[in-house]
């Protein structure tokens, strides 16, 4: 299936002028990450212009309208190189417009920019006090990357990329994948990532590599690239190059920095002057400011300024050393005038921009410095939108160095009809690059177009002006009345000129059988009731399909009903085939008269506060996908009918939420082939879908239904999904994607300009391909709050988990949270707290993120820096952390398991998701196998992961906060590829998407080294369930361990408060640190860690972790020495409630803790035994039933490995006592070991 690309959109962001910050896109999964830019691969190009033509790119402004007016056919720059003779005197007036071979030579050689990464201190010869240049070498270490003899032309209606660097990766591995304004986007060319070009076919100049991309035949504006690798990994995010002139063919890319020209070196700038009349003679530069010394002393007395003696590619040049980068000043020169005549122009040229430019560009009289040698304008217009009856705002790429009366004189105001609209005033935003214009903009159907230069835009009501002249708080989508007979339909679209219905056939959704216009409303909602009035026959609409068709502007576009509650069977596949397949068609239900009328809310033991709540998180096809299952299911597999059937497992399991994978329509996927399973291994181009590419907020995917085509059937049949989770005692959370949907079009065609959080220029800001819902909105927030609303109210669900919960603004969060509660007073709800707002350009809000969390208690975050600290992440993952052998701060991970995170505040531990593994990247078994470099293949490299994991899930579970678990984390599920032609490590091209390629200590790659680390297009080889691991415990002993490990875990926690207290004031009287670091043995940064916690009721509970790989003893001192008087109840392999009568693991010393590698135990000392003084009785003797603590033992999957005690301190003084005391203490002895061996 093709696939949103995983584009990371972190910022957007331009910097001044001809050098820009590229723009950044990010993706949902891991936020606040660094980049590293590549190159280029090159297509083929043919030979239009010669390499060393100096002729300047015609200075025509990209415009909105008029672009003819504004070529500005500037003249061939004869080629030519020196125009002065040796003793620096002019021989001619004109530069001739023809030159021999070896004058066009000796331009390559001398017109050469300094190089930016060996910057060289220049000396003046004083013996040539009339030089204007920096000294020139032709050695060729120092050329920087204008075009020479090793690179090809660049063809007629192409862009040529140029990359100084590129990631460091094998270049046949690499990719460029282009989109916007190209003759073909990348995604035309194949899937993602197949579909970039490879850059083994690129081309190297002296800057580096170099790539030419088609552009498209129409006027190109943008052309948008990232850097992919054969895995599908985005390398670089978005970026997007502005083509400032339909004459602009190159750009130069070092990191994120984008330049218009070839960089120079820093601490010079070239000052480039291009003539139309080519006439150079005696011109020359008069310089100040911060020019260098050795720069000024070359002018003589007024007016014998720097001649200009070089020419480049965009005219005759001086390149100026640079004192420092505060202001140059500078004059151009006609020396053979007298007076003020000399100043061509009048006017001082002043730049500030030292720091971002290495040239900048002159052009006749012109008194404008240009910073791109199209002489563009660098303050230009990029946007406007009118924000009430009497202001326009407009946006600038720049407004440094811009006064508001030449402003004032350049901006100008019309309707729609070409007439002027007085501009009354204007206030500047210098820091925003926006102006706010005042007039008289009230008349209701004009519509306003502003004007700068020769840029013009449509000023377009924006969203807060739209908000206070349409919010609409009426009923939206399809109402169905009296069975069916009548139908209320109402659409908002106040922009829309038109709007009709267009009803398709129940038996075929590709059959039209109507066409209905709808009525507008005062707030600009369109509505209409279908009956049997509307002469179409139909008694009953219930099943039938529809599209709105809206039509602005004179264009009509087909779009689905954001409010629609069922849809017909989806098929990505033929999106592009026809304008009715763009979008899915919704369906006319009745939603509570479907399926079971008895829903109810959840009644969950012992759930009272968040804290309480275990979530596991499922996918609805993984959990019933394995084919060894096949037999034992009566449904299909897939489906939410075949989930109910694997219900008990999760009962038993003893979590109290099941957090399902988006189960609302996703767009890349064909509902119609959900019955084909997929058994081949294969991490690209599949009929599977995670769901998070989101087309509707109210209708279910017809993926999980068994009949998809039936749009009652989905609906009937998660209905009964909840139903049976409830009754079994434990809650349904859906996790929901609002940050973006899959497609841009699904809201902007709806209302364009509002849907979406906005540029300054008024365009939809995107994510991951889709559009970001702009929650502040007023129409957009009730989408969210809306269908938040209709999912609880309707399916009874219990709770929400948001993804990339960063992206929208609090305010909407607790919009919906208190709406929620009010329906069910028990909802729960969590979502990604990355800080990755960007919301409208320049209007902040209090995101809803991890800095949200010390002012609420209604949404809790997870937690990046526990998940770090014990296991790594992105962009990290796989470096060792605390339970794969990297010795971390031990108080770091102690405030972590407080639920007191040490990159976010959190004021309430009910704030804080605790969690190691979760859909997103590899799985827990995996990442550990990738940390410690070890093979699981082997059954002791298995055993010993599944140690480690099992050290994972009990500090999930024995921590204070809200414990999150992925399915099959229990057991140790792995995504690992498996297939027989990838034993070993294959060719760069072959390398499966999305994977990892595990190798062990010494570097050689594991038997199947490709761990799938993204599985959201793999196939259910990949993506399974394995019910054999999780449940057979002769074939796998040590998964099913795990899984018994983690169950009893469970049952710990939800038998005791201990590891749930109510508040961050009640952990910190309660949780107290055991291992204080730099005492008794522990390091500051360790791989062993003790704390107690105290119940209500008194109980105390102490847990011991070694994740180090060899023995280690904690002693136990002060207060902490009465738990040598209780009973463990956790071991190296048995967790539970209960007491252990033989714990296995370590040993109970007189005074502290001793625990085999990789093992942890919890002890437990009831309240009554916590007031006795039992260690005052016992002195230096250990407590009978320590005698039986020994080591775990290590055997992998399947071995048969030995127990090995491991010394017992004690036991000799023990033995001597016994000797002395007779047959009488013995039986004493004997009946206190009997007492004490409770189970």
């Amino acid at each position: 299936m093709k696939r949103l690309r995983e584009n990371q959109a972190l910022f957007e962001e331009r910097q001044l002028f001809g050098i820009r910050k590229l723009k950044l896109g990010v993706a949902s999964v891991a936020i606040a990450t660094a980049f590293s830019l590549g190159t280029a691969s090159g297509h083929t190009t043919v030979a239009a212009e010669s390499l060393t033509s100096i002729e300047p790119i015609d200075g025509a402004v990209m415009v909105k309208s008029g672009a003819a007016d504004q070529e500005q056919g500037l003249k061939e720059l004869p080629e030519a190189t020196d125009i002065t003779d040796a003793t620096g005197t002019s021989d001619v007036t004109k530069v001739s417009a023809v030159v021999n071979a070896d004058i066009v030579k000796e331009v390559q050689q001398v017109a050469v920019p300094l190089v930016e990464d060996q910057a060289h201190e220049e000396t003046t010869d004083q013996s040539q006090p009339s030089s204007s240049i920096v000294p020139v070498t032709t050695d060729s270490s120092l050329e920087a990357p204008e075009a020479t003899s090793s690179e090809e032309p660049i063809a007629e209606q192409t862009l040529r990329l140029h990359f100084k660097t590129l990631p460091a990766q094998d270049l046949s591995s690499l990719g460029l994948w282009v989109w916007d304004d190209v003759e073909t986007p990348s995604d035309q060319l194949g899937g993602w990532p197949t579909g970039a070009t490879n850059f083994s076919l690129a081309k190297t100049d002296d800057y580096g590599y170099y790539m030419d991309v088609k552009l498209s035949a129409n006027q190109a504006n943008k052309v948008s690239f990232l850097i992919n690798n054969t895995k599908g990994d985005n390398l670089t995010g978005d970026r997007t190059i502005d083509l400032l002139s339909p004459k602009m063919n190159e750009v130069w890319i070092d990191g994120q920095e984008l330049s218009y020209y070839p960089p120079l070196a820093q601490g010079y700038i070239r000052i480039n002057y291009y003539r139309s009349d080519g006439d150079y003679d005696q011109k020359a530069l008069w310089l100040w400011g911060s020019a260098d010394a050795s720069m000024t002393s070359q002018q003589g007395t007024w007016p014998d300024g720097i001649d200009f003696k070089q020419v480049g590619r965009y005219g005759a040049y001086i390149d100026v050393k640079l004192a420092d980068f505060n202001e140059l000043g500078f004059l151009l020169l006609d020396e053979r005038q007298t007076g003020d005549a000399v100043k061509i122009q009048p006017k001082d040229y002043i730049f500030k921009h030292l720091k971002t430019h290495t040239q900048i560009f002159l052009k006749d009289e012109d008194p404008t410095i240009y910073t791109n040698p199209y002489f563009v304008n660098h303050v230009r217009l990029i946007g406007a939108k009118q924000v009430s009856p009497s202001s326009i705002e407009v946006s600038f790429t720049t407004l440094a160095d811009v006064d508001k009366e030449s402003l004032l004189k350049e901006l100008k105001v019309s309707t729609g009809s070409k007439e002027a609209v007085a501009i009354t005033d204007i206030t500047l935003d210098e820091k925003a690059h926006k102006a706010v214009i005042t007039g008289d903009f009230s008349q209701a159907a004009a519509t306003y177009t502003v004007t700068f230069h020769y840029e013009s835009f449509q000023a377009r009501p924006n969203w807060q002006y739209k908000d206070s002249l349409y919010a609409y708080d009426g009923e939206l989508g399809a109402r169905v009345r009296e069975a069916g007979a009548k139908v209320d339909l109402t659409i908002w679209s106040p922009s829309a000129d038109k709007v009709s219905l267009v009803l398709y056939d129940k038996a075929d959704q590709t059959k039209v059988i109507g066409n209905i216009a709808l009525a507008k409303g005062d707030k600009g909602e369109w509505s209409i009731t279908l009956s049997a009035d509307n002469g179409l026959g139909i008694s009953d609409y219930r099943g039938y399909f529809y599209h709105y068709e809206i039509t602005r502007d004179g264009k009509s576009v087909l779009v689905l009903d954001p409010y629609a509650k069922s849809l017909a069977a989806w098929n990505s596949e033929l999106a592009k085939t026809d304008p009715s397949y763009k979008v899915a068609k919704a369906a006319i239900v009745d939603p509570a008269a479907i399926g079971n009328q008895e829903l109810a809310f959840a009644d969950i033991k012992g759930f009272h506060k968040r804290e309480d709540a275990i979530i596991y998180e499922a996918h609805v096809r993984d959990f019933t996908s394995d084919q060894a299952i096949a037999g034992e299911l009566k449904a299909q597999f897939g489906t939410f009918a075949a989930f109910v059937e694997r219900l008990d497992y999760l009962k038993e399991l003893g979590i109290t939420h099941i957090q399902l994978l988006p189960v609302m329509s996703y767009y890349f996927v064909n509902e119609l082939a959900n019955k084909e399973r997929m058994l081949t291994y294969s991490s690209s181009n599949n009929n599977y879908n995670w769901g998070y590419d989101p087309q509707s907020y109210f209708a279910l995917t017809g993926m999980y239904s068994t009949d998809p085509a039936d749009p009652a059937k989905r609906i009937e049949e998660f209905k009964q999904l909840v139903n049976e989770i409830h009754k079994r005692g434990m809650g349904v959370i859906l996790d929901v994607v609002y940050n973006h949907t899959a497609n841009v079009d699904i809201f902007e065609d709806l209302e364009p300009n509002y849907y979406h959080f906005m540029n300054a220029d008024g365009t939809a800001r995107t994510s991951f391909g889709g559009g970001r819902l702009g929650t502040t909105h007023y129409m957009s927030r009730r989408v969210l709050v809306d269908s938040i609303k209709y999912l609880v109210d309707e399916y009874k669900v219990d709770g929400f988990r948001f993804d990339m919960m960063g992206d929208h603004d609090a305010a909407a969060i607790e919009a919906a949270y208190l709406a929620a509660k009010e329906l069910n007073p028990n909802i729960i709800m969590l979502g990604e707290g990355w800080v990755t707002y960007q919301g409208d350009e320049h209007m902040p809000e209090q995101p809803a993120d991890q800095t949200w969390m010390s002012q609420t208690d209604t949404v809790a975050s997870f937690s990046d820096d526990f998940r770090n600290q014990l296991k790594s992440g992105f962009p990290n993952e796989g470096s060792p952390a605390f339970i794969t052998g990297g010795a971390r701060d031990i108080m770091t991970i102690f405030h972590n398991i407080k639920a007191q995170p040490t990159n976010f505040l959190a004021d309430d531990p009910g704030d804080v998701i605790q969690y190691i593994a979760a859909h997103d990247n590899l799985t827990l078994f995996d990442i550990i196998a990738q940390s410690i470099k070890k093979d699981p293949s082997v059954a002791a490299n298995a055993a010993e992961i599944h140690r480690r994991l099992r050290l994972g899930n009990l500090l999930v579970l024995t921590s204070q906060g809200t414990p999150f678990l992925h399915a099959g984390q229990e057991y140790g599920r792995t995504k690992q590829f498996k297939d027989e032609a990838y034993k070993g490590k294959v060719a760069d091209d072959k390398v499966p998407n999305k994977s990892h390629l595990l190798v062990n200590e010494d570097g050689t790659p594991f038997e199947y080294p490709y761990f799938i680390h993204d599985s959201y297009d793999s196939t259910d080889a990949i993506n399974h369930f394995d019910w054999v691991k999780a449940t057979d415990t002769e074939r796998y002993p040590e998964s099913t361990r795990s899984q018994t490990f983690t169950k009893g875990l469970i049952a710990l926690r939800r038998s005791t408060d201990a590891f749930r207290l109510a508040s961050k004031a009640e952990i910190d009287q309660k949780v107290k640190l055991i291992t204080v670091p730099n005492e008794h043995g522990i390091k500051a940064q360790d791989l062993v860690i003790a704390y107690q916690t105290t119940a209500s009721n008194g109980d105390v509970y102490a847990v011991f972790v070694n994740a180090d790989s060899h023995d280690r003893t904690i002693r136990l001192t002060g207060e902490f020495q009465t738990l040598l008087a209780g009973e463990v109840i956790v071991d190296a392999k048995q967790a539970g409630t209960e007491a252990l009568i033989s714990p296995e693991g370590g040993v109970l010393t007189k005074d502290g803790v001793k625990l085999s590698g990789l093992t942890a135990t919890i002890i437990r000392l009831r309240a009554s035994q916590s007031d006795k003084e039992t260690l005052g009785a016992r002195t230096d003797q250990a407590a009978p039933h320590q005698e039986k603590l020994v080591a775990a033992q290590t055997g992998g999957e399947g071995s048969q490995g030995s127990a090995k005690a491991l010394p017992k301190t004690g036991t000799s003084q023990l033995d001597a006592l016994l000797a002395l005391a007779g047959s009488g203490i013995l039986a004493g002895l004997g009946g206190l070991i009997s007492k004490s061996k409770r189970r």
